[in-house]
């Protein structure tokens, strides 16, 4: 006789020994013992969660002896559900028996009483496969079920079942098991197979099985007949082509230290290797998360792949923010992999723009330290902020003639005619002063930034592309108010971009245009943050600055005259005599 599989062998045979859906445990069990069992029920979830399983223990205690501790495993229905041999309980595999005859099948042996429990019961697996001619059959069994049948359905994909089943029976939802409940599960089963399984290399299959129970002990099967008893990380990272932490440290030394080179030969050594990218991927946005959760909160116990000395160097690597952009890449990376042909080359990619961005916020940082070096040898004399100067209005000059009446029509003109306005200084330099970012701040309110956002939200959606929509889709609006819209840009770039001329004007009138009447200014997530805090600090000692927002001048100009008027308007009326040919 073959051996059972560990999955098999160690099924939980009651519901004390399901490992996690605690939510759903208790309510099967308080529904068995209060005589209140449904008519039919609905287990969904990822595969390897429990549904079999917690559908068989459901059907074993309604038909259980001894209800106080159903099911019991020792009264005589209970044994004959453990052999398999129940002729109440039958199990049915809707990828296997998905015709309308089998459903109708069912149907007419389901109207024949129980032989040996109180209640006959059905359990259809994998239910969503059925047809829908099958699945209307069902449907009409479900509505108007026989007093003595439970049907117990199962399915990882309930959005394909039919509305109308879904509404007739009692539905719970499987989620997947914690990673922590599934290494304690492994180490309790290696313990009773009398195998060596190492706690780090219990989590890493807890990972690799990603929330799936059973699919965790058949890595574990197949480590043990690798290892031969003495399961490790570094077999598990051998067996499923995953890269060690010491590896994956020594990549991102290479990218934060721009060295290119060994990041590509590192990268073609682990495809030579038969590293599994994908993973490697994941774990690297997992360590870079932890040496931001590490710089804020000091927490090793808060860790998910780094110790604490790993985590201490990485958070001293480069600031919280480049650590959480470069995490968003790996995280666009791993979703976009499935549309390339080349994940090796996508990665490469992908490294390529985490050095660029390291350096970039690394010379921005040396920009800001030499500024304040710079801000700290100056004498410390109070300066009064300039204000805004707005022009006079030019009219184009014409030459002097006699005086003359001529009828001239006003109109708004274009953005492409706009007469350019003075702006405050600071909007060509690289940072927007403090004081002016707290004014504009203090000017800003939850009701504008609302509607800001939606109206953004929705002119990003429907907008024609364009440098104005692709220059907006590189930031978040951080404060918004009647006069002001506080852009949080997402790099040094973009953010210079917004608060130069002619820019800065053009992207006023495009969002006037688009229902925003407010002046764009755009601040670093870096600098926006301080000056969070330094706005608090402010409103606390009643001391904040004033800043007052100038938009920008819609000038007038006169129409286009006909070539007769302009004649007119040079020499005079009266020296002009107009003959009709």
């Amino acid at each position: 006789m073959s051996r059972l599989a560990l999955y098999q062998k160690y099924r939980s045979q009651t519901f004390g020994e399901v490992v996690g859906q605690e939510h759903v445990v208790r309510a099967i069990q308080n529904a068995v013992r209060e005589d209140q069992v449904g008519h039919a029920y609905l287990f969904c979830g990822p595969r390897g969660t429990g549904k079999t399983t917690m559908a068989r223990l459901l059907a074993r205690a309604v038909n259980c002896e001894n209800k106080s501790e159903a099911p019991c495993g020792h009264c005589l229905s209970c044994q004959e559900a453990l052999e398999g041999n129940h002729p109440d309980i039958i199990e049915i595999n809707a990828a296997n028996e998905t015709h309308v005859e089998d459903i109708r099948a069912l149907i007419e042996r389901a109207q024949l009483a129980p032989m040996m429990g109180k209640f006959k019961i059905y359990i259809v697996d994998e239910v969503h496969q059925l047809s829908t001619s099958a699945s209307s059959a069902l449907l009409k069994t479900l509505e108007e079920p026989p007093a003595h049948v439970i049907f117990i359905l199962a399915t990882t994909d309930p959005q394909k079942l039919l509305n109308t089943i879904i509404s007739r029976c009692q539905r719970f939802d499987f989620t997947k098991v914690d990673a922590i409940q599934i290494q304690r599960h492994l180490m309790s089963i290696a313990a009773q197979e009398d195998f060596t399984l190492n706690p780090k290399a219990a989590m890493k299959i807890a990972e690799l099985a990603d929330g799936g129970l059973r699919d965790s002990l058949s890595i574990l099967e197949q480590a043990s007949s690798y290892a031969l008893g003495d399961i490790t990380e570094e077999i598990i990272n051998d067996i499923f082509g995953l890269a060690s932490i010491p590896e994956k440290m020594e990549l991102l030394n290479d990218i934060f230290e721009g060295n290119l080179e060994g990041v590509i030969k590192r990268i073609r050594d682990a495809q030579n290797h038969g590293i599994d990218l994908k993973h490697l991927t994941n774990d690297l946005g997992d360590m870079l998360k932890d040496g931001v959760i590490y710089h804020y909160t000091k927490s090793e116990s808060l860790l998910k792949k780094l110790n604490e000395m790993q985590a201490l160097e990485i958070a001293n690597r480069a600031k919280p923010s480049i650590l959480l952009e470069m995490v968003k890449m790996l995280n666009q990376a791993s979703l976009d992999y499935r549309f390339t042909s080349s994940i090796a080359d996508y990665f490469e990619v992908t490294c390529m723009q985490l050095i660029t961005l390291v350096k970039e916020g690394t010379r921005t940082t040396m920009r800001a330290n030499e500024t304040q070096r710079v801000e700290e040898v100056k004498p410390m004399v109070h300066v009064e902020a300039p204000k805004p100067v707005t022009p006079p209005v030019v009219k184009p000059s014409v030459p002097e003639a006699p005086a003359q009446k001529v009828e001239v029509k006003e109109e708004v003109v274009s953005r492409e005619t706009i007469t350019p306005s003075v702006q405050p200084t600071s909007m060509v330099n690289d940072e927007l002063p403090m004081d002016q970012v707290l004014g504009l701040l203090a000017q800003c309110d939850k009701q504008h930034k609302g509607t800001s956002m939606e109206r953004m939200n929705a002119l990003l959606n429907s907008a024609t592309p364009n440098r104005y929509i692709a220059t907006l889709r590189q930031c978040q609006i951080g404060a918004s108010g009647k006069d002001c819209i506080v852009f949080i840009a997402r790099t040094t770039a973009i953010r210079n971009t917004i608060n130069s001329q002619p820019f800065n004007q053009e992207l006023y009138y495009y969002l006037s245009e688009n229902g925003m009447d407010q002046v764009p200014f755009a601040v670093t997530n870096e600098s926006y943050q301080h000056a969070c805090q330094e706005f608090v600090k402010g409103m606390k000692a009643n001391n904040l600055p004033t800043y007052h927002v100038e938009r920008y001048a819609k000038v007038v100009q006169e129409k286009e005259l006909q070539p007769i008027d302009k004649v007119m308007q040079t020499f005079g009326e009266g020296l002009v005599e107009v003959f009709d040919e």
